[in-house]
């Protein structure tokens, strides 16, 4: 997030929750938070996380009823929203594969019974799904894709087999508190809010969290909308929940496209970008092996 125009006091305020060191001009602490932000992602902005939500109900409305993906087709033929899953449902399931952000901001789920299920965050504009640290570092142990990129297991070969399903120990539906950026308040005559600062605020939004085999706590799912602050009409953080699990989901193609592959390896399947900047693309290929 873009801290510079933020008023020193906040950004002393901010820097002190992270236990950083709360010294320096305004242009030093912006920088400051702003990489510890692509450091530590979420992690940096999240205040605290309550969890669980106990009932379905309790989920914003908007969290299930307004989703980009995990439609589905009424008895009339009609396009529906998809309905909710209670979190638990997904216990003891294996994951075999995961998609995320590759066509909508949504991460999808496959599971080893043949079940799959998508986790999205409604019509938040110009949105992408995220993982917290620890729960990106484990399912990095499936072959995955990700922004149209397919990324094989991290595991060795001789592991690879046994090790490529990963069980749901414990899922929860979540709320947490995070920073946000916004304008400047309105002024007291009424007139256009002063654009000129931003404040930090704090957002509560909804998190699906998951605790997989070999993760000693729970690692949470969340939205957040990458749409400049100037044209942001609303919230910097959407409400993230689970759909329906079905079974008409084939698996993906888990077959890597490459003769010669290492454990980590990269390929693009989906080109996300204008294809007139084509000797641009021609390198990202290079760089994955084609």
């Amino acid at each position: 997030m873009d801290y510079y125009r933020c008023p020193i006091e906040e950004l002393y305020r901010e820097t002190r929750r992270r236990g950083h060191t709360s010294l320096g001009t305004c242009d030093e602490l912006s920088e400051d938070l702003e990489k510890d932000d692509r450091l530590r992602e979420a992690d940096a902005t999240t205040v605290k996380t309550e969890s669980p939500i106990p009932l379905i109900s309790s989920i914003p409305q908007e969290a299930y009823l307004s989703q980009t993906a995990g439609f589905v087709v009424d008895a009339a033929g009609n396009l529906q929203s998809g309905q909710s899953t209670p979190a638990n449902l997904l216990i003891n399931q294996k994951i075999v594969h995961w998609t995320m952000n590759t066509f909508f901001p949504s991460l999808q789920l496959f599971f080893e019974s043949g079940l799959s299920c998508t986790v999205d965050c409604g019509k938040l504009p110009d949105a992408i799904l995220g993982l917290d640290q620890n729960l990106r570092f484990r399912l990095t142990d499936c072959t995955h894709e990700e922004n149209g990129r397919l990324t094989r297991t991290t595991l060795p070969e001789k592991f690879a087999r046994t090790g490529a399903a990963i069980e749901i120990n414990s899922a929860v539906i979540a709320q947490r508190t995070s920073i946000a950026i916004k304008p400047g308040a309105h002024r007291s005559d009424g007139r256009l809010p002063n654009t000129s600062t931003v404040t930090i605020v704090e957002e509560v939004h909804t998190v699906v969290g998951l605790r997989l085999e070999g993760m000693n706590e729970m690692g949470y799912i969340w939205a957040k909308t990458m749409t400049p602050l100037e044209e942001r009409k609303d919230r910097t953080w959407g409400d993230v929940r689970v759909g329906n699990l079905k079974e008409d989901v084939p698996v993906p193609f888990l077959g890597f496209p490459q003769r010669v592959t290492k454990a980590g390896a990269k390929a693009i399947v989906v080109i996300k970008k204008s294809m007139i900047g084509r000797s641009e693309n021609v390198d990202e290929q290079a760089e994955c092996g084609f």
